[in-house]
């Protein structure tokens, strides 16, 4: 009886748990925002097709190029970084690490971690570059020691949807 009774609260915490995370989904227009150097984008995009072939609203530039045209980016770029995105993933490189787009991505998804007090950013290595901003007490995953597979599997299960192509 005791072990019924733990399965069935489990169950209905998970129930709870699937809520919470379908309703913070419909808050927010992106599950996933790729923040990311120029100079990395053919692994971005990578990522960033497999993610959409998943069916995660993903804020890639190349597939907002319309909506981003004649916008403030400053405004725009800040918006969607800190608010709109349920999780950011920073590809960490040498080339991002001194652009300046890249920094106000990252600000603003680094205040919304502070705001939030909870996991937001999602690094991923693809050099040895140290980005100013992040603790090494951060975890985070080395895109020369993972598959890109590897990479959207883990953010799926991150997102709470983990199903295999």
């Amino acid at each position: 009886e005791p072990e019924r009774t733990r399965r069935i609260q489990q169950q209905a915490q998970m129930i709870l748990d699937w809520a919470l995370i379908q309703s913070e989904a419909k808050q927010r227009r992106y599950d996933v925002a790729l923040s990311f150097a120029g100079e990395d984008r053919e692994t971005v995009e990578s990522v960033a097709k497999a993610l959409k072939y998943r069916g995660v609203r993903v804020f890639y530039d190349r597939d907002e190029q319309a909506e981003l045209w004649g916008e403030n980016l400053l405004t725009h770029l800040t918006e969607i970084y800190r608010t709109q995105a349920r999780f950011t993933v920073i590809f960490i490189s040498e080339h991002y690490i001194n652009k300046p787009w890249t920094r106000i991505e990252r600000e603003a998804a680094q205040a919304r971690a502070f705001e939030q007090n909870a996991a937001y950013v999602l690094p991923v290595r693809l050099d040895d570059a140290e980005l100013p901003g992040l603790l090494p007490t951060v975890s985070y995953l080395d895109l020369r020691q993972t598959s890109v597979i590897d990479l959207v599997d883990l953010i799926m299960k991150k997102l709470g949807r983990m199903r295999r192509i």
